[in-house]
């Protein structure tokens, strides 16, 4: 019996195939783990929800410790800090943070901070900056965070540099 080609390799679009207008997005193994860490050892010590200014004063304080030494130069600005009006979801990138109301705590705040200094998802650099994050400014213990997350079978980057190993910074 001869062997029929590989739908990839038809030169005619098959019918049930999604046309690719844009590269699929990469899969973000650790984000559903991510979540149910977040919910067992972070959110519980933490529930006060913020005005909108309050997280933005936050931002501002997370991305100067961040980009200390270009935080000084001219033009230099933290992510906008919208309403998240409308979203279910919160979301942050270097660009900006949109907060629905519910999303207004300090931890979701660090969280969506975390996104836009890293570039890897829920992903190992993430979970470092976001456990840095808690350290620094919610007062957490990094090797409680850290044995916790080894618990949940989560991943860190330590050896990239992300997580410090010095004493907590007093901000």
């Amino acid at each position: 019996m001869p062997r029929l080609p590989s739908p990839q390799r038809l030169l005619i679009p098959l019918p049930w195939a999604r046309p690719t207008l844009a590269p699929p997005r990469p899969r973000d193994h650790q984000r559903a783990k991510l979540y149910r860490w977040e919910a067992a050892h972070v959110f519980p010590f933490d529930r006060e929800v913020l005005p909108l200014t309050s997280c933005a004063a936050l931002v501002e304080r997370v991305f100067l410790w961040a980009e200390s030494p270009a935080a000084s130069r001219p033009g230099w600005r933290p992510p906008r800090v919208e309403d998240g009006r409308g979203r279910r979801h919160a979301c942050g990138s270097r660009a900006a943070i949109k907060l629905p109301r519910w999303a207004r705590t300090r931890p979701v705040v660090l969280h969506e901070c975390a996104h836009g200094l890293t570039d890897d998802l829920h992903g190992p650099r993430f979970v470092a900056r976001y456990v840095e994050l808690l350290v620094t400014f919610l007062g957490f213990d990094r090797d409680v965070l850290l044995a916790s997350l080894a618990r949940h079978r989560l991943r860190v980057a330590i050896a990239d540099g992300l997580l410090r190993t010095g004493p907590k910074s007093d901000e």
